[in-house]
């Protein structure tokens, strides 16, 4: 059955199919094999048909129903009242009071809630691979990772579990399954969604993502739930008009890294790849031209690598103080070790993130939007075992630092390698510019349909 939001919006308009029908075939799915460590908790069957016929009644208000009967699945950082939040952590475990605003304006435009996904622990992680329960499965091909740390909602769209999926972005989690599992990606820049009733990563800058299907179907959903949040001290006041910048009347124009600055880690295939993306875009008289990457590489190891390691331990450093035992090691040391950071080394970090924000102006002035490889190379579970912590840092090359920049990205599928691994592309670019990369991604996407 093919869950996606258009096609279903149809569906029900004529009378085809009834939420009901849908919520009843994607529980009869969550057992499958296809499913195998994408779910950490599913909601109650019954809660969720009861949810489903109550919609099948409401038909009448579809048109008030942006989300209507849309089934969709939560990481689980983050909160719905009367669910266990995890964070990938069986001993962190609670029962939410509250639940996120972002979800509960899901439920109230219509959607359908049927469980929690799978993740990276504590959302530290851009792999996929580090959870106690299990790796999501790569539904193209499960010697691979399904990329993190938003593994498991990815996962869940490219199975047709989920009409759409949240998932979060810090440094990279709501792109890089994208690339992994062929699916749209859609990271708005930080403060579009509310961050309240989520465990944080980085409280700084986290930011709910999306995954759907197709990129016009996340952006349809970005503009339902994106709203000021008066409750979120993160949450801009002058948020008006970010859903709402049209694409520019000239043709766009788009940077790309310098070929001496893009990295495939030995990956000529993946090489290729990015390279017939670019020709595409080209052949769409969308004219890309290389520049400088590296104001933007510069952020990319305080995330993992320098203080801003530490806002983890802002979040869950005193419960793994207080549980000794608990936790996935190689999570765990990283989140202890962000205690060698002092506080000048954090005002340093900062410092360097207002100079390169500062330092890109005249070049957000010239160009509307960057694209760059969403991943260098693709990685099996075996590679990211045999060197963990390289293999998550080269995942997020090209990722980590978007959202410490308040950049919106929207990660898109591009061509399938030989592994029969999808590998995808990335488009970027400031806050208020979601609709413009949205349009870019769907040209392209359309373009790389094409035989």
């Amino acid at each position: 059955m093919d869950i996606s939001p258009r096609h279903l919006r149809a569906a029900y308009r004529g009378g085809v199919l009834k939420p009901s029908d849908v919520a009843a075939h994607v529980l009869s799915r969550l057992n499958a094999a296809d499913q195998s460590g994408v779910w950490i908790s599913t909601a109650k069957p019954e809660s969720v048909m009861a949810a489903a016929r109550a919609l099948d009644a409401r038909i009448g208000e579809i048109d008030a129903l942006p989300l209507y009967g849309l089934v969709f699945s939560v990481k689980d950082c983050i909160d719905v009242a009367g669910e266990q939040t995890t964070s990938a952590c069986p001993e962190f475990a609670y029962v939410a009071k509250d639940t996120s605003p972002v979800v509960a304006d899901a439920i109230a435009a219509g959607a359908i809630y049927v469980g929690k996904t799978n993740m990276d622990q504590f959302a530290t992680g851009l792999v996929g691979v580090r959870s106690p329960y299990g790796i999501a499965r790569n539904p193209h091909n499960p010697d691979y990772i399904p990329g993190g740390s938003s593994s498991g909602a990815a996962v869940s769209v490219a199975t047709g579990t989920s009409s759409f999926a949240f998932g979060t972005d810090t440094g990279g989690s709501g792109r890089v399954p994208a690339s992994y599992c062929g699916v749209t990606g859609f990271k708005p820049a930080p403060g579009a969604f509310s961050q309240r009733g989520m465990v944080y990563a980085c409280r700084s800058f986290d930011t709910i993502s999306l995954y759907t299907q197709q990129p016009d179907d996340a952006y349809d959903i970005y503009r339902v739930l994106a709203r000021h949040d008066p409750e979120d001290c993160f949450s801009p006041v002058d948020f008006a008009g970010w859903t709402e910048q049209a694409s520019p009347a000239r043709p766009l124009k788009i940077a790309t890294p310098r070929l001496d600055q893009l990295k495939f880690f030995g990956n000529v295939e993946t090489e290729r790849l990015f390279g017939d993306a670019l020709h595409r875009l080209r052949l769409l008289d969308l004219p890309v031209t290389p520049v400088d990457f590296s104001p933007f590489t510069s952020i990319n190891d305080l995330m993992f690598f320098g203080p801003f390691l530490a806002e983890r331990d802002v979040s869950v450093g005193a419960f793994l103080d207080a549980n000794p035992e608990a936790g996935v090691r190689i999570v765990r040391d990283l989140v202890i070790g962000s205690r060698k950071f002092t506080a000048a080394d954090t005002y340093r970090a900062l410092y360097e993130v207002k100079d390169v924000q500062r330092s890109l102006r005249a070049f957000w002035e010239r160009h509307d939007a960057l694209v760059v490889p969403t991943v260098g190379t693709i990685l099996s579970i075996a590679d990211v075992a045999r060197d963990p912590l390289t293999a998550n840092f080269n995942n997020g090359y090209y990722t980590n630092y978007a959202s410490p920049l308040g950049l919106a990205a929207i990660a898109v599928p591009n061509a399938v390698t030989g592994a029969g691994v999808p590998y995808g592309v990335t488009f970027l670019a400031p806050a208020g510019r979601e609709r413009l990369l949205t349009d870019l991604a769907c040209a392209f996407t359309g373009a790389a349909a094409q035989p």
